[in-house]
């Protein structure tokens, strides 16, 4: 498979062909948070998916798990052109383009394309999905007849028979006609009953001479269209643009109502009006956000190409939804929203978008009711995060999956039921976000509630083995989700570890520094003394499963004595596939040592403080060949490790593997792997620039890869803005003008002090380099 063409800013198709169509829809995905427009073409073909996706309008069908539905399709265009329809597996292209501009969040497609007839059209595609205004959204087609005079018809359609592969979500409300050339739709959810409205105006004009136009509505089942028709000649240029407002009853109490007013208001202004204001927007973030990396194109352009996905799949300020696995992207993974969000996603977020990073936060917190009555209903206090969650925080996790190979029958999805990992990742994100901003408003309305009932949870929910004198966590999946039903994984264990450790320490700074706060929590969740007592003894007695001689943090307990299969596990990379599509799934999940993703290097990496070098190495030598990589989340992580440990080639090797995820064509057919995108831009802060937090400061230990010349980006650190240059020899600091006072950091354990006004400048040449 080949990676896709690039630039610094652009990603280039270049050639049309079907087999990628769906791998195409996915990167070009346009969206604002609010919602998301696969990349479709504007006409139809079979081997499309189209897609918009609107965040929280989640519905359930029967006898399925409750997921994001597919709206109407607002991209439907279909162009009769002098008596043939433009069709490009017809014909003959001449000349094909389509380029997503991330600078600008435009997506573009110009063709020359000769018809059956021999007709040669020049046609130009533009769109954008405004993050300026997350309602709006903007398409337009530039028509040139090269050789010829003829009748053309421009059929512009809201429609409104896409499906969730196959499952309809939504019952036919409402379709009319707004003046001569408007159209608008209304559907509503069958379970949720949410009515989503879809309202769309029409403007076609000639730069050339006054152009008259036979405009005309008509609604089929389940769609409404306009079509407008006119007479054009050789050689001029014919502009149709089409403006669409979306609204929820998410939103507005009548949503058709503000969007017919919306739309209305949008084509008074006109299309390049409306981008202009996106285009300005996209400027902004990128002010705020980018990563400037003097080195390979293709490396310049993954990075930014994270940073434009993860910007378009946040909303900044709809505390009621979180970031699905897929994004708005596609339907994959059905919009849910997983353990990826807090660990791969959110440190974009909180270095860049504390306040977006917050409101992401407060999505777990008002939630948390839906993870009480999860456990509650397992036998448990506290509150239990769901696996994959939706709307309300209960379990949507889907029960069966993909059929095994020897049985045929299809294989136990167990994740719902006991990858119970993410209730300790959900805290561990929490406390990260306080120490990154010191937000102390987030700690005691919000943050404080969630760390205590989440160690509640775990009080209950670890075993304590007398003979031992140990508390143990039986029966579970860690992060490698080819290891089903196992005892004791170190992952899991040492997380719920640090989540009791961060619960008590909180305990402890509320009830010295804010008691009004600390009282009305202990009120409201009836804590006493005892229950905190309780929660310390678990955390020093939680077994944690270290062979002393050998250095090695055992993954779970018989780990050591599985088969090895290292031998399939080389085929299957080396084949490119899956392994459960050589290896049954009975011996996968039961038998042998094989890992699906990154599991205790996930935690050296989580956790990295806790480890010295020797035992992270230890550990690399371990797990790292027998990893399959099969989940997009394991080579940004097994990248920063490698940084870590001060092998720079495979860090860079797997940095590049990351990177290549969504951008090597085949395997994003389904929608962007979001996850992936958050963790690439970790490798490069956290990995190659060596940022971390250590005891509330920050800590700074760079090695750049071999091709990299230079580095620059910004985060935002306690409320103040930093600006990093890096090069093979300096690392210098500056920042913005609202620091009053001084910052600590460290750079590779020697310790500096960042005055307001001041750039500092460390010559890295003169620093003795310890790796830790």
């Amino acid at each position: 498979m080949s990676k896709v063409k690039c630039d610094n800013w652009r990603i280039i198709e270049d050639t049309f062909n079907t087999e990628y169509l769906q791998h195409y829809e996915t990167i070009f995905t346009l969206g604002n948070g609010y919602l998301g427009t696969r990349g479709s073409l504007e006409e139809s073909y079979s081997e499309s998916k189209p897609g918009t996706f609107i965040a929280g309008t989640f519905d359930k069908a029967p006898e399925e798990v409750t997921e994001l539905p597919n709206v109407a399709n607002w991209l439907a265009i279909d162009l009769n052109l002098a008596g043939e329809n433009f069709d490009l597996k017809q014909g003959q292209i001449l000349d094909y383009n389509r380029s997503l501009n991330l600078k600008q969040g435009i997506l573009t497609r110009e063709v020359t394309w000769q018809s059956p007839a021999g007709n040669v059209t020049e046609l130009r595609f533009e769109r954008f999905v405004s993050i300026a205004d997350q309602h709006k959204l903007g398409l337009k087609v530039a028509i040139t007849p090269k050789n010829y005079s003829g009748e053309i018809k421009y059929k512009s359609n809201l429609d409104g028979q896409i499906t969730n592969s196959g499952t309809q979500h939504f019952i036919d409300r409402e379709k009319c006609a707004i003046e001569q050339q408007g159209i608008y739709l209304v559907q509503r959810t069958q379970e949720s009953e949410i009515d989503i409205a879809l309202a769309a105006m029409h403007n076609i004009k000639s730069e050339g001479r006054g152009l008259k136009i036979d405009n005309n509505c008509n609604i089929g089942r389940r769609k409404v269209f306009y079509q407008g028709q006119f007479n054009a000649v050789e050689e001029e240029q014919y502009t149709c643009e089409k403006l669409v407002s979306i609204y929820t009853s998410r939103d507005v109490a009548n949503p058709k109502e503000e969007a017919v007013k919306s739309v209305q208001e949008a084509i008074k202004v006109g299309y390049d009006y409306l981008a202009n204001n996106h285009i300005s927007a996209w400027a902004k973030e990128w002010d705020r956000s980018d990563i400037k990396l003097d080195g390979p194109t293709f490396d310049q352009l993954a990075i930014r190409f994270g940073i434009f996905h993860q910007l378009q799949m946040a909303h900044k300020s709809d505390d009621r939804i979180s970031i699905a696995a897929k994004a708005l992207s596609g339907e994959g993974y059905r919009g849910h929203v997983f353990w990826d969000n807090e660990i791969f996603n959110l440190p974009f977020f909180i270095y860049n978008y504390p306040a977006a990073a917050k409101t992401l936060l407060k999505y777990r917190y008002n939630t948390l009711d839906g993870a009480r009555q999860k456990a509650k209903d397992n036998g448990y206090q506290g509150a239990q995060f769901a696996w994959e969650s939706a709307r309300t925080g209960e379990e949507t996790t889907p029960k069966w999956g993909g059929l095994d190979i020897e049985t045929g029958k299809p294989i136990r999805i167990w994740c719902g039921d006991i990858e119970e990992h993410i209730t300790a990742d959900v805290a561990y994100a929490i406390y990260h976000y306080y120490q990154a901003t010191g937000d102390e408003e987030f700690l005691q309305d919000y943050g404080a509630e969630i760390l205590l009932e989440t160690a509640r949870f775990w009080a209950s929910r670890v075993e304590y083995n007398q003979g031992e004198d140990r508390y143990e966590i039986t029966g579970v999946i860690g992060p490698d989700e080819y290891s089903e039903h196992v005892d004791n994984n170190v992952y899991t264990n040492m997380m719920v570890q640090f989540n009791l450790e961060k619960a008590l320490e909180i305990v402890g700074y509320l009830a010295d520094n804010n008691p009004q706060v600390w009282e009305k929590l202990v009120e409201k969740l009836n804590l006493d003394e005892e229950e905190l007592t309780k929660w310390q003894e678990i955390t020093n007695k939680i077994f944690i499963n270290y062979d002393e001689n050998k250095k090695l943090y055992i993954q779970y307990e018989g780990f050591l004595e599985q088969d090895n299969i290292d031998d399939k596990i080389k085929e299957a990379k080396e084949k490119g596939i899956h392994l459960p599509a050589l290896v049954p799934w009975k011996k996968i999940s039961e038998e042998s040592q094989a890992l699906k993703q990154a599991d205790v290097v996930m935690l050296q990496y989580l956790l990295s403080d806790k480890f010295s070098v020797e035992e992270k190495k230890t550990a690399w030598e371990l797990y790292e060949p027998k990893t399959m990589h099969d989940s997009s989340l394991s080579p940004a992580i097994h990248s920063i490790v490698a940084v870590e440990m001060g092998d720079l080639d495979k860090a860079y090797d797997y940095f590049k593997q990351g990177a290549k995820i969504d951008l090597t064509l085949g395997g994003s057919e389904a929608g962007l792997h979001a996850a992936s995108l958050g963790g690439l831009w970790q490798s490069v802060v956290n990995g190659f620039a060596g940022m971390r937090r250590e005891e509330g400061k920050l800590r700074f230990n760079p090695t750049l890869p071999e091709n990299w010349n230079q580095l620059e980006f910004s985060i935002i650190w306690k409320g103040v803005e930093l600006i990093i240059n890096l090069t093979r020899d300096s690392l210098t600091l500056k920042a913005s003008s609202n620091l009053e006072d001084e910052i600590e950091f460290n750079v590779y354990n020697n310790s500096y002090i960042l005055l307001p006004q001041e750039e500092k400048t460390i010559e890295l040449s003169q620093l003795e380099v310890k790796i830790s």
